[in-house]
């Protein structure tokens, strides 16, 4: 009887450990979409997926076209992604402008300052701000540290020198986590 008892346990844990673990082997997960002025983000595609064919990433998706860059914010299993709008780089004078975009050294360090490990929305970003007093702290995957505070209800992304950068639009998902869309250009030491 005894033998009997502890076979019918043994059965149960192992049976209700392989049913709730089903839940995280399925591939098969709905799709999330989200539209922009004229773009649809889906959560199917990768971020330059994504961004490739939208209007106002038409500077992101050129820089995004360097296949070592690419790989690089596609590679860690989640990553949350501030995504450059291109009014960030229109608003800059020319020739700064022109200097940024013409150093490949100096916009992949930008863009993989804006990539941080792990899937973070809005709220979770919120949340860390009010937690730590009003401005949080990011690690990149690049392990510099990104700045964020809530200032006027709006969430911003700032630099060590105060260069800030709003996000306008949260919340989009891609194929590895979350991306935001901000407007404006925040530099790693």
């Amino acid at each position: 009887m005894q033998l009997r008892k502890t076979f019918v346990l043994l059965f149960i844990i192992c049976f209700g450990t392989t049913v709730s673990a089903q839940k995280y082997l399925s591939t098969n997960s709905k799709e999330i979409s989200k539209v922009l002025g004229e773009s649809n983000f889906t959560s199917s595609k990768t971020f330059y997926e994504n961004l490739k064919d939208a209007p106002d990433f038409t500077i992101l998706a050129k820089i995004l076209k360097n296949d070592q860059l690419r790989k690089s914010l596609e590679k860690p299993e989640m990553v949350t992604i501030f995504a450059i709008a291109d009014e960030a780089f229109t608003n800059l004078p020319e020739k700064s402008r022109d200097s940024i975009l013409n150093n490949p050294r100096i916009v992949n360090s930008i863009v993989t300052y804006l990539a941080v490990p792990g899937r973070l929305d809005s709220n979770s970003l919120k949340v860390a701000v009010e937690e730590n007093g009003g401005k949080a702290y990011l690690i990149t995957i690049k392990g510099k540290r990104l700045g964020i505070k809530e200032e006027q209800g709006e969430l911003m992304l700032v630099d060590d020198d105060n260069n800030t950068a709003t996000i306008i639009a949260p919340d989009f998902y891609h194929k590895n986590g979350f991306f935001h869309i901000v407007n404006g250009l925040v530099f790693p030491n």
